[in-house]
């Protein structure tokens, strides 16, 4: 009987254990794409589609929130169709983190953008954005495309 016991307690305590390192990982409670961050918040979430803005260079930020990940290395690695572009390195001081990075992004930088959330060298989650130049979007979107066309002979 004390060795069933025994078992069963060794056994328990083995699965916690076992589970252990995956709760240890911790987790993002948010990450998001913003035109700016003040006060440890972003000011707006960007969605997936950013425009081109001619004549100026425009910032984009990837914030996260970082909750159970205190004393890791934590990394925004920024990348354009799939190159990486940026790579920024945080070390976590505490239970709940908030860091930010950003890319300064230029007329010609278009195309698929993602922001991967690095943990001591393992991608843990990644976020994405289209950055459109409106002058080579198609032209069906125009004011002109619903407007009757008139074939002359």
């Amino acid at each position: 009987m004390r060795h069933t016991l025994f078992r069963l307690l060794f056994a328990s305590v083995m699965s916690f254990a076992i589970t252990l390192p995956a709760w240890a990982e911790g987790t993002i409670a948010r990450a998001v794409f913003s035109s700016d961050v003040i006060d440890r918040e972003p000011i707006d979430d960007l969605g997936k589609v950013v425009y081109v803005k001619y004549g100026d260079i425009q910032r984009v930020y990837f914030f996260t929130d970082l909750r159970d990940m205190s004393g890791s290395q934590v990394s925004h690695r920024w990348k354009l169709d799939g190159d990486v572009m940026a790579e920024v390195s945080f070390e976590v001081g505490g239970d709940r983190w908030r860091v930010w990075s950003s890319k300064r992004l230029m007329p010609g930088f278009d195309g698929t953008w993602t922001a991967e959330v690095v943990q001591d060298g393992k991608v843990i989650d990644s976020r994405s954005f289209n950055y459109v130049d409106e002058d080579i979007t198609d032209d069906s979107s125009s004011e002109y495309s619903s407007m009757p066309t008139e074939i002359v002979e």
